[in-house]
């Protein structure tokens, strides 16, 4: 199983179809799939209400929803244990949310893992095809990008009166301080596309987001050479390979640089 996983939390997706029990068992009941009207049950309406509240910012319609409707990603509630609050698996073609979150961390884990499903449309997607100090290379700047979409995402909400997101980010010991450098730079008088940069720099201060992806691109590459018997390569990214990566949700760039 290929999963963009947030810690708080690789081929096209397929449109979501096929068995639904392939995935879990109560699928039919966990997941709101397309055209994400569905109501039936609670986490059903749980997921729609995640959605509703992305959609009532501005500009409308959101991008990254748009993103959501033409993918037709899967929003699923996962009830079964699990060490991550969230995750897109790439092979079941869905997003997975933590039935132990409250809504504010919920909505804050989609967005970063909506940010994932952008990333990968976009052409972001780990491959075996280069090295593996490249592949963790590139893990950072997907996770740090996400980290920082999201963050941006929450300040958004709270701004539209939406504050249970950014408070989440608080009280995830994790990013907290993610959150705190982007709030400073926005209250130093920093454009949002300046604030989303320094958030995206925080994600590097720290010694555990470093080493827990690490360890997480190093299994993940082996776990990948093990299924495919494939010999392990040693080639580089190529020097422009993340040009268009850090472009906020409706085209703004922001400055990134590439750990060395």
């Amino acid at each position: 199983m290929r999963r963009f996983a947030a810690l708080l939390a690789f081929l096209a997706p397929a449109a979501w179809g096929g068995d639904p029990a392939a995935w879990h068992p109560e699928a039919a009941t966990l997941c709101l799939v397309p055209p994400y009207d569905q109501t039936a049950t609670p986490a059903q309406r749980s997921a729609l209400a995640l959605l509703d509240a992305i959609e009532r910012l501005d500009p409308a319609p959101d991008p990254l929803l748009e993103v959501l409707h033409r993918n037709g990603t899967a929003l699923c509630i996962e009830d079964r244990p699990t060490t991550v609050r969230g995750a897109y698996n790439v092979d079941r073609n869905l997003i997975e949310l933590s039935a132990d979150l409250d809504f504010g961390e919920r909505l804050l884990i989609l967005i970063h893992e909506l940010r994932h499903l952008d990333q990968y449309g976009r052409g972001f997607c780990p491959s075996t095809d280069f090295d593996l100090k490249e592949v963790t290379r590139f893990t950072y700047m997907v996770e740090a990008d996400a980290q920082a979409v999201a963050t941006y995402y929450a300040w958004k909400l709270k701004g539209a009166g939406q504050p249970e997101a950014w408070d989440a980010i608080a009280r995830l010991k994790e990013y907290a301080d993610i959150g705190a450098v982007f709030a400073d730079s926005v209250l130093q008088g920093a454009s949002p596309e300046d604030a989303v940069t320094a958030a995206f720099e925080a994600w590097f201060t720290s010694p555990w987001r470093v080493e827990t992806y690490r360890l997480s691109s190093c299994a993940a590459y082996l776990d990948r050479l093990d299924e495919t018997k494939r010999l392990r390569s040693y080639a580089p990214l190529p020097d422009d390979y993340f040009t268009g990566l850090c472009t906020l949700p409706g085209g703004a760039a922001y400055a990134c640089t590439p750990p060395e």
